[in-house]
């Protein structure tokens, strides 16, 4: 299986994806690449315990539009949160 590059947002390399997590206050998760090269860390996505819960819910949910109406709600609120955080 072939490796799984990304664009480090610091040094603008291709790096190997290294991804880790960091639990912050109030039960707020930190997900992020760590370039290999600078060490740098680049956001994936912040994530609290209600859209923990819609990420189970959508994995849980058949395809259709209930399962779209959840994808917008999720990345509606991962915005907002990270809007917040940064």
């Amino acid at each position: 299986m072939a490796e799984q590059l990304f664009e480090c947002g610091k040094c603008g390399q291709l790096t190997p994806l290294i991804t880790g997590s960091v639990w912050m206050e109030n039960e707020i998760i930190y997900e992020f690449a760590e370039c290999e090269k600078c060490h740098g860390k680049t956001t994936i996505f912040y994530s609290d315990k209600e859209i923990r819960s819609l990420l189970i819910k959508q994995k849980n949910t058949k395809p259709g539009n209930y399962r779209e109406k959840l994808a917008t709600e999720i990345q509606d609120r991962m915005n907002r949160l990270r809007q917040e955080m940064e």
